[in-house]
């Protein structure tokens, strides 16, 4: 690069020219013509004058000339450079204020209409209207993300319904029973859902916990009402069988082992006994429709009445006078006895009617036994009879056989045992037994302790008569 002051050579970066000084000005190409035919022009002039001081002084002039040219042309560059670009970047902002301030508005617009609760509802029932379910669903869905009223949910839940989407449908409903659970045409339109879905059951879990009872009698054909017990839950002593019942023309049916009743279990077809100790019994009705009732449960413990043992007519000691020995009972209960000291069951003798007391010790042991097999505990009577005798036991014996024989009767093979006392209040007597070897005969007598008289006696009436 040449200086364009004295052209001298500018090394390549330099700000100046290391000869005069002068500032380095880069100008376009067309600028460096015009300067460069500016100077062939002077140097042309300054050729044809001889002198050579005038040509210096010309020199001078036209470097100043230069100068001045190029601090003309740079000034007038600079207000052409600072006037364009703010030009242009003011025809730049006006472009894009016309492009991008009705988008600005516009999107506010729609971002305001996206937010707006009531501008969704709008737009999700004009969707809905025109049948655009699925679009109808986003809407409304995002509809509710933006406040909590019953219209929108009604709204989304209906759309849901149309678009046979009834699970969803149910979700939103139930939601929106949570804040307004006092609304009935919510459960309307989940019964409709239900409906749709042949879920009867469904439809009587909703009418038995709602809290509207209008509900039952505008569905009645989708309620069915737990069975009622005749008895209820506790602790009895020998209770009435369990009788079920229920209204309409349905079928009762119920365990007893505490699982959950269903048509498969038994029907009910009468009362239902109860069993010693826990008996749990579950029942449903299941209605002419085919609605299943709620499990209804009843627990019974049943404890039976044991019987109280027997009561003694005679308390147990030594007697010098005989009694009957006998016990009470009550009469639905029955007694039995034995005398060799063993405990009796129901298999042995039955006590029937007060015995004749033996002579010496004697043991007596009862128990008494319900209808229901129940057993008391035993109860024993121990006795000691020694009467104030005036005939030997032997004598009185030997007497009965004679007098036997002297009345004509044959007395060969059999023995006579006096065994028992007895008292009719008057007397005392002992009582013998005739025995034909080692079997008895059943006939018995009596003989008076005191004067020898002689009897008949009856075991039956329990009474002496003459011979």
């Amino acid at each position: 690069m040449q200086c364009k002051v004295c052209n001298a050579f500018i090394p390549e970066g330099y700000m100046y020219c290391p000869v005069c000084g002068e500032e380095i000005i880069i100008v376009s190409d067309f600028d460096i013509k015009i300067e460069d035919n500016i100077d062939v022009a002077a140097l042309a002039t300054t050729a044809e004058i001889p002198d050579t001081g005038d040509a210096i002084d010309k020199r001078a002039k036209t470097r100043e000339l230069n100068k001045d040219r190029t601090s003309s042309k740079r000034k007038t560059d600079s207000r052409k450079e600072s006037k364009s670009p703010n030009r242009k970047w003011i025809i730049i902002l006006a472009i894009m204020a016309s492009v991008f301030i009705p988008g600005f508005i516009i999107g506010g617009i729609s971002i305001s209409r996206y937010f707006s609760y009531d501008h969704q509802y709008e737009k999700a029932s004009r969707e809905f209207e025109r049948g655009d379910y699925k679009q109808a669903i986003v809407t409304g869905k995002h509809m509710n993300t933006l406040g909590n009223d019953e219209k929108g949910k009604i709204l989304l839940a209906d759309i849901y319904m149309a678009d046979h989407n009834y699970d969803a449908a149910i979700a939103v409903l139930f939601n929106a029973l949570t804040d307004y659970p006092e609304d009935v045409t919510l459960y309307d339109r989940i019964i409709e859902c239900y409906k749709a879905e042949n879920n009867s059951n469904g439809i009587h879990e909703l009418i038995n916990n709602s809290n509207d009872s209008t509900l039952a009698l505008r569905y009645s054909e989708y309620v069915s009402i737990s069975p009622t017990f005749s008895l209820d839950s506790g602790t009895y002593i020998e209770p009435d069988p369990i009788k079920l019942s229920a209204p309409g023309e349905g079928r009762i049916y119920y365990t007893v082992d505490g699982s959950t009743p269903t048509e498969d279990s038994l029907a009910y077809m009468g009362p239902i006994p109860l069993e010693t100790g826990t008996t749990v019994i579950s029942a449903i009705y299941i209605n002419e429709n085919g609605i299943v009732s709620d499990v209804v449960t009843n627990t019974y413990n049943v404890e039976l009445d044991v019987p109280d043992p027997p009561e003694l007519l005679v308390e147990s000691g030594t007697l010098s006078v005989p009694q009957l020995v006998g016990v009470t009972a009550p009469e639905d209960q029955k007694v039995y006895y034995t005398t060799d000291g063993s405990v009796p069951t129901p298999e042995s003798k039955e006590y029937t009617t007060p015995m004749l007391m033996p002579l010496g010790k004697s043991t007596f042991i009862f128990i008494a036994v319900s209808d229901n097999g129940l057993v008391s505990e035993p109860v024993s009577g121990s006795y000691t009879l020694n009467m104030n005798v005036a005939i030997a036991k032997d004598m009185a014996e030997y007497a009965i056989s004679y007098q036997l024989m002297s009345m004509g009767e044959i007395t060969i093979g059999k023995t006579y045992k006096a065994e028992y006392g007895f008292s009719d209040g008057a007397r005392t007597y002992y009582l013998i037994n005739e025995y034909n070897g080692k079997s008895a005969t059943g006939r018995m007598f009596a003989v008076d302790i005191k004067s020898g008289e002689l009897f008949r006696f009856s075991k039956e009436e329990k009474r002496c008569t003459g011979f």
